[in-house]
């Protein structure tokens, strides 16, 4: 990281600067917003979040060396103390911790996905596609950091701070990756996490209930998924959206850029410029045609993975893809020889005697969509094992104990990270939304719930097990514990079948 002069942090602060103090020609060495990382000569970002107040801890960043303060209010500090009072302090932090590390964004290509369901699902089919069409794509998400050199690490969330995102930017821009595929979360994008880099593509894939613990209502959780598609992109580059999505349609008739716009629809609906027609569903995959009066011809497309969301995610892929010049031979390979996401809809091949499946499905929309892609393998009972997620969006717990009732044979409901709550509160509230009492049972730990319906299983049944998909981990009153699906799986399957 190159040392500047405070002045370049001024400056590169623009209409967010409410005031400044202190020496400019001061010279600042990093950006932080840890008092605890700190380096002499530091900038630390004092930001009022959600469980800590950095104003509270600017005495202890002072005591480390830090040369210069980002605050939201004024605060009394030393003469030879840089200071900035800003507005949208998250903004103004990504905005720093981007001018810290030369904007390395700037140089790359990104593809931005944003949406609650599908997110990870498209950034792998489109990391496929690209590989395909010999580029050397990084990917930013969910489940990994892959930068495009080989290199790859488990992801912290979906979309990382802005510090760390500046750091993945420098070393991908370094490694020559091209381009970068990032999931972009509602909070980055509320956040501005990504500063002023700007994506060369976009795709909305939908918009159902979730993380309104955050955002607080349904208005807000959409304008800060819009953001993306507004001051989140260059002008005149693609953006893909599903308009079977209400806020899909909400949003193309919202945006400006009209001829930038690709809107796809798998139910004819009159305003999509592409139409997604002739889908087969089956158990091996799906197969679909994507026509309408923006494309030549028509485009005939297959997938290994199953269900109609994931048709949703191929054709969103892909489109985007052509959109970007790739060819669509490339695309036609890619497609039909892509694995998907760990986690996502991940059959368990260790278990013969049924039928498991591993999914994230951690939203009342997502769980209904995982339930109908099984119920069209025809399994004699389709069992479910879910929870849902601590300290998080409180009103989807009900919602999806509904969608279990409705859409399973079976029911055992289970913690999932049950974070700082007790775990038998949240189960209850699921149980709310549950009329059918016959078919559910409530088991508090994980594993035992797993093992229990797989017990219960009989040859020709289907189990998902949802929530966690790739997870590695449950956290419990804020320690993060081993704990993988897949592996409780097949330590059942270990225990319990013929080797």
């Amino acid at each position: 990281m190159t040392c500047h002069p405070a002045a370049y942090y001024r400056d590169a602060l623009a209409d967010m600067l409410l005031s400044s103090t202190g020496p400019m020609d001061c010279v600042i060495s990093s950006v932080s917003a840890d008092s605890r990382q700190l380096q002499p000569g530091a900038l630390f970002c004092a930001i009022k979040g959600e469980k800590a107040d950095g104003h509270d801890f600017i005495p202890a960043a002072l005591t480390a060396g830090a040369t210069a303060i980002m605050l939201e209010r004024p605060c009394a500090l030393p003469p030879d103390i840089v200071s900035f009072q800003v507005k949208e302090p998250y903004r103004a932090m990504a905005v720093l911790a981007e001018a810290a590390a030369g904007c390395p964004g700037h140089a790359l290509r990104i593809v931005g996905i944003t949406g609650t369901n599908g997110k990870t699902t498209s950034a792998y089919l489109l990391r496929d596609i690209f590989r395909q069409a010999s580029y050397r794509p990084a990917m930013i998400g969910t489940v990994v950091y892959d930068l495009g050199d080989g290199n790859t690490r488990n992801a912290d969330r979906t979309t990382p701070t802005p510090f760390e995102l500046q750091d993945l930017f420098t070393k991908i821009k370094r490694a020559g990756a091209d381009p970068v595929v990032v999931e972009i979360s509602s909070h980055a994008l509320a956040q501005h996490r990504l500063g002023t880099a700007a994506c060369a593509a976009t795709l909305f894939t939908n918009l159902t209930r979730d993380h309104l613990d955050y955002h607080h209502d349904f208005e807000q959780y959409y304008q800060a998924k819009k953001i993306l598609f507004t001051t989140g992109r260059k002008p005149d580059t693609p953006i893909i959206i599903n308009t079977d999505d209400p806020y899909g349609r909400r949003l193309a008739t919202e945006l400006d850029d009209k001829d930038a716009l690709l809107t796809y629809s798998l139910h004819q609906a009159a305003q999509a410029k592409l139409q997604v027609e002739n889908v087969v569903l089956a158990p091996e995959g799906s197969s679909f045609c994507i026509c309408g009066s923006d494309i030549a011809g028509v485009w005939r497309l297959r997938t290994p993975l199953p269900g109609l969301f994931n048709v949703y995610n191929a054709a969103g892929a892909a489109i985007l893809a052509k959109a970007m010049g790739v060819p669509l031979d490339v695309i036609t390979r890619a497609l039909a020889n892509c694995h998907g996401a760990p986690g996502r809809m991940q059959r368990v091949k260790d278990i013969t005697r049924c039928a498991v499946f591993i999914d994230y499905a951690h939203t009342d929309d997502a769980l209904a969509n995982a339930l109908a892609t099984l119920r069209a393998l025809r399994p004699k009972r389709l069992t479910v094992v879910f929870g849902c997620g601590g300290n998080r969006d409180r009103s989807k717990r009900p919602q999806m104990g509904k969608v279990a009732n409705d859409c399973a044979d079976r029911i055992v409901v289970t913690s999932d990270n049950p974070r700082g709550e007790p775990p038998q509160d949240i189960i209850d509230q699921i149980l709310a939304g549950i009329t059918n009492h016959e078919k559910v049972r409530a088991i508090c730990d994980r594993r035992e719930a797993i093992f229990q319906a797989l017990d219960d299983a009989a040859p020709g049944d289907v189990v998902l097990i949802a929530g966690k998909g790739h997870e590695d981990y449950q956290e419990i009153m804020g320690v993060k514990h081993p704990f993988s699906d897949i592996a409780v799986a097949q330590d059942w399957a270990a225990q319990n079948q013929p080797q």
